[in-house]
């Protein structure tokens, strides 16, 4: 069974989620500085509106931010690519009827955007998102949730016939906690591998021998 985290592994969209975060704020004369960036890339969309309410000063409540960040990201969608790779192993394992879903941190109306928008969502069995488990990765509850759903399609599966694919060490480490193999697509090429993966790859021809090395 293979588990695809979604933002930035399916589909590149680091730079709509820290745009529509900069832009919004600007209209509320809060400016977001570079080193800024790893925590918007961290948190999802709820837990960036308490740490700017709390540290920043944004006035606004939850649901209005969150509503504004995403009638923007939503316009801007066109802007995010699949990323290189991601099509030819969706219908490799498609091919040799390999079931696939998707296991994300991220809210279910960004992340079916993003999949909508690049017809995506139709490879997976299931999506599950944040509303769908209470821990948030690197806690294992995510990917212990997304095994116990599969395991109603194949009751003989087990986690060790699973393999994860993550761009973020956090989504490695939850993986792997559940017993899972991990490859660590990374998001940039000098990002070191993640502790917890298998194996580690960037460039997409990497990435693809990398899928079909552990296929046998």
């Amino acid at each position: 069974y293979i588990f695809w985290d979604s933002d930035n592994t399916l589909v590149d969209t680091h730079t709509l989620h820290w745009r529509k975060h900069c832009v919004i704020l600007a209209e509320h004369g809060i400016i977001l500085e570079d080193s800024d960036q790893n925590t918007i890339y961290h948190n999802n969309g709820a837990q960036n509106w308490e740490w700017l309410n709390r540290d920043r000063g944004l006035q606004l409540d939850c649901a209005t931010y969150l509503d504004a960040i995403d009638n923007w990201y939503m316009t801007h969608l066109h802007e995010a690519e699949i990323r290189s790779g991601i099509s030819q192993a969706l219908n490799y394992f498609q091919e040799k009827n390999i079931p696939q879903s998707v296991v994300s941190n991220g809210r279910r109306r960004s992340v079916m955007a993003a999949l909508d928008a690049k017809n995506l969502a139709h490879y997976f069995e299931f999506i599950l998102c944040k509303e769908d488990y209470e821990g948030r990765k690197p806690d294992p509850a995510p990917y212990k949730t997304a095994l116990e759903r599969a395991q109603k399609i194949y009751p003989n599966l087990n986690p060790e016939d699973c393999l994860a694919i993550e761009d973020d060490p956090l989504g490695v480490t939850s993986a792997k906690h559940a017993g899972m193999k991990v490859i660590h697509r990374k998001l940039h090429q000098s990002d070191p591998a993640a502790k917890d993966c298998d194996i580690s790859a960037f460039h997409p021809d990497d990435f693809l021998n990398a899928l079909k090395s552990f296929m046998g």
